[in-house]
């Protein structure tokens, strides 16, 4: 009887957990950076559309790495195990992808270029929010 207690108290620890859920939530602008309504946006095979404000939200996903699409566009996003993820989305025109990636690729290899280098965009913002703030005289000498 106790190892069968023990046994199944054992079973019940190494039972593997469920990853968590948090939100993904963000704002679509459009190429001149306008909030973009009525877009169309998929996470797996969830879907939701942009409010009048641009605005859209994802309810209970996975913890994980995860796309966001709207339209052709594609962009990642790591979702924490709680809380809410923010990533807002630009859309550009495929000429305005070429200029920001400076190469014309197929399109999905495009996406994939484009992706990249909104990553690298958002991970210079977080640097640059974390710098202490300074006032030009302290700057200019």
């Amino acid at each position: 009887m106790r190892q069968s207690v023990f046994l199944a108290a054992l079973l019940a620890l190494c039972a593997p957990v469920a990853a968590q859920a948090g939100d993904v939530a963000g704002t679509v602008y459009d190429a001149r950076g306008q909030a973009a309504a009525g877009v169309e946006l998929v996470l797996g095979n969830a879907r939701t559309v942009s409010g009048a404000d641009g605005s859209y939200r994802f309810a209970d996903v996975a913890a994980g790495e995860h796309t966001v699409s709207a339209g052709s566009q594609r962009v990642g996003v790591s979702v924490a195990e709680t809380g809410e993820t923010r990533r807002n989305i630009i859309l550009l025109s495929r000429t305005a992808r070429i200029a920001v990636t400076g190469e014309a690729l197929p399109a999905t290899q495009n996406d994939a270029v484009l992706a990249d280098a909104m990553r690298m965009a958002d991970a210079l913002l977080a640097e640059a929010a974390a710098l202490p703030a300074r006032r030009w005289n302290d700057i200019g000498g």
